[in-house]
C-alpha cells in the first residue's frame, strides 16, 4: 500500500516471537520498523528516533501499555497507540483508548485485524494532517487579501449576482474541478477567479493570473513550462514557469479565447496529463493546479469557425459561472457606485458624503455598455474631477462614455452576415475613432486590455493613422 512509504513503527513486546513474527510481517508490508523487548526501551527508542505509531503489548513487566501510552503522548502527540491486549485486559484496554490510545486487537495477534488497524490508523493520521495543512493555509492568508479579492469583493445583493456568488461557494470544496466563467467585457470576470482560490483550501497557496492574449506564441513554452539554463540563446539561468509558480494553487488564464490553436494543444497536454517539462530540460514533474479560465468570446461560436478546439473547451468548462452585463441587474447600480467611490475616496485621498440626487438619477438611466468597468473608470474619474463633496452629474461626465454617433456601428438586427470577426473589427475601430486614436482610451471603451487591443489590432491590420497618442493615457 502507497501509504507505508518510509512510515516508521515502534513495536514494544516482552515475547521475542511476536516481535519476531509481527516484526517481519509489517516489514514485508513496506513499513519501517523498530522493536523493543520493554516498555521502557521502547520510550527510549522513541526518544532517540521519532515514529508514526507505536504498536505496544498492553501487559508486560515493569512499564505496561498504559504508561507507555501516557510518556508517548508526552513525547510526540501526534505519535498514534495501537494496544495489544489479552482476552481478560478487554476492559483495560477500553479504559486506555478513553486516553487517547487509537485502536486495540487481541492476542493471538491475528495478521488480518492487525492490517485493519493499521489502515485504520495511516488513514487517520493522513486525514489529520490535511486538516493541518489547510488550517496551515488558511493561518498564512492576509485577512486584507481576503477582503479584497476573496467573495466581498463581488458587489451585489440582487438575484443575478447572489446567483454568482452562491456559485463561487459550491465549487470552493472542488479544487481539482476547471471552471469557465464567461460574460461580456467589463462584466467583472476578473473578479471570481480570485474569489473562487481564496475561498478553497489552496488559498494558502499562490494564485498566478495570466492575461492569454498578451503572451507571445513563440514565448509560450517558456512562460507558461519555464527552461533550463542554456536551452535557448538568452536562457542564462533556470527559470519556473507559469505551472510551476502556480504549484499548489490556482492559475488563472483570462481571456483563454485568443489562445492560438498551437498553444491550445500543448495546453490540453498538460491538463490530461497534469505533468510539464521545462524548455531544454529531460525531466518531468507532476503539477497540482487547479485551472480557471476566463472568456468574453462565444467559445461554440469559435469551434464551430476553427478558433477553438472542442476537447480543450470541454476540460475547461467542467464548472461554468455566467456573469451578467449590469443592464441585467441595475438594481446593484447604486450599491457598486458607491463601493467605487468608497474604494476610490481611501485611494486617492478625497473624503466623499456621496452623491447628488441628479447624479444618482444619471447613473440609474445610464445603460452601461461596458458595464461594471465603465461605471468603475467613471466614478475614478468623477472623484478626481470633483472639487466638492459630492459627485454631481457633471464630474460623472457620462457623454465621455456613451456613443459619439449614435448608430456609427450597426445594429446586429441590421447587418446582413453575423460574421464575428468583421463586428469586432467594427468595434475596435469605433472604439479607436472615438479615442481619436489614443489606445489606452480605446481599450477601456471595449472593456480589454492594451494588450489585448493590440493583439486584435495586429490580427485585424488595423492600424491608427500616424500612430498619434497611441500609448499615452
Amino acid at each position: 500500500m502507497a501509504s507505508t512509504i518510509n512510515m516508521r513503527i515502534l513495536l514494544i513486546d516482552d515475547e521475542p516471537d511476536i516481535l519476531r513474527s509481527v516484526g517481519g510481517y509489517l516489514t514485508d508490508m513496506g513499513y519501517v520498523v523498530d522493536t523493543a523487548e520493554s516498555g521502557s526501551a521502547g520510550i527510549e527508542a522513541l526518544k532517540q528516533k521519532p515514529v508514526d505509531i507505536v504498536i505496544t503489548d498492553f501487559r508486560m513487566p515493569g512499564m505496561d501499555g498504559f504508561e507507555v501510552l501516557r510518556q508517548v503522548k508526552q513525547i510526540s502527540p501526534d505519535t498514534e497507540v495501537i494496544l495489544i491486549t489479552a482476552f481478560g485486559d478487554i476492559d483495560g484496554a477500553v479504559q486506555v483508548m478513553r486516553e487517547g490510545a487509537f485502536d486495540f486487537f487481541s492476542k493471538p495477534v491475528k495478521l488480518r485485524e492487525l492490517t485493519a488497524s493499521l489502515r485504520r490508523t495511516v488513514r487517520f493520521q493522513e486525514v489529520r494532517k490535511e486538516k493541518e495543512q489547510y488550517r496551515e493555509r488558511l493561518e498564512r492568508i492576509d485577512g486584507a487579501a481576503r477582503r479584497r479579492y476573496g467573495l466581498d469583493a463581488i458587489v451585489g445583493k440582487g438575484s443575478a449576482m447572489q446567483n454568482v456568488r452562491s456559485l463561487i461557494a459550491q465549487v470552493w470544496p472542488a479544487e481539482t474541478t476547471t471552471v469557465l466563467v464567461c460574460g461580456e467585457t467589463g462584466t467583472g470576470k476578473e473578479l471570481v477567479a480570485p474569489a473562487i482560490h481564496y475561498g478553497s483550501g489552496r488559498a494558502g497557496d499562490p494564485f498566478v493570473a495570466v492575461d492569454c492574449s498578451a503572451v507571445p506564441q513563440d514565448l509560450f513554452e517558456s512562460l507558461f513550462y519555464g527552461h533550463v539554463k542554456g536551452a535557448f540563446t538568452d536562457a542564462r539561468e533556470a527559470r519556473a514557469g507559469y505551472f510551476e509558480e502556480a504549484d499548489g494553487g490556482t492559475l488563472f488564464l483570462d481571456e483563454i479565447g485568443d489562445l492560438p490553436l498551437a498553444m491550445q494543444v500543448r495546453l490540453l497536454r498538460t491538463l490530461e496529463e497534469r505533468r510539464i517539462r521545462r524548455v531544454g530540460g529531460m525531466e518531468e514533474r507532476p503539477v497540482d493546479v487547479r485551472i480557471i479560465s476566463a472568456t468574453n468570446r462565444d467559445l461554440t461560436a469559435a469551434i464551430a469557425s476553427g478558433g477553438f478546439r472542442k476537447d480543450l473547451y470541454y476540460r475547461l468548462n467542467t464548472f461554468t459561472i455566467s456573469l451578467p452585463p449590469l443592464r441585467e441587474h441595475p438594481e446593484d447600480i447604486p450599491m457598486l457606485a458607491n463601493h467605487f467611490l468608497d474604494r476610490f475616496t481611501h485611494e486617492l485621498h478625497k473624503p466623499f458624503s456621496g452623491f447628488t440626487p441628479e447624479a444618482e438619477d444619471v447613473l440609474s438611466r445610464h445603460s452601461f455598455p461596458g458595464n461594471v468597468r465603465e461605471l468603475r473608470n467613471i466614478l475614478e474619474r468623477a472623484v478626481i474631477l470633483c472639487g466638492t463633496d459630492k459627485i454631481t452629474p457633471e464630474d460623472l461626465q457620462i457623454d465621455l462614455f456613451s456613443p459619439v454617433v449614435p448608430g456609427t456601428i450597426p445594429d446586429i438586427a441590421e447587418r446582413n452576415e453575423l460574421n464575428l470577426s468583421e463586428i469586432e473589427k467594427d468595434a475596435i475601430r469605433e472604439a479607436l475613432t472615438r479615442a481619436r486614436g489614443n489606445r489606452v482610451r480605446a481599450a477601456g471603451l471595449l472593456g480589454i486590455s492594451r494588450d489585448a487591443l493590440r493583439r486584435r489590432m495586429e490580427r485585424y491590420n488595423i492600424r491608427v493613422e500616424g500612430d498619434e497618442g497611441s500609448d499615452k493615457g
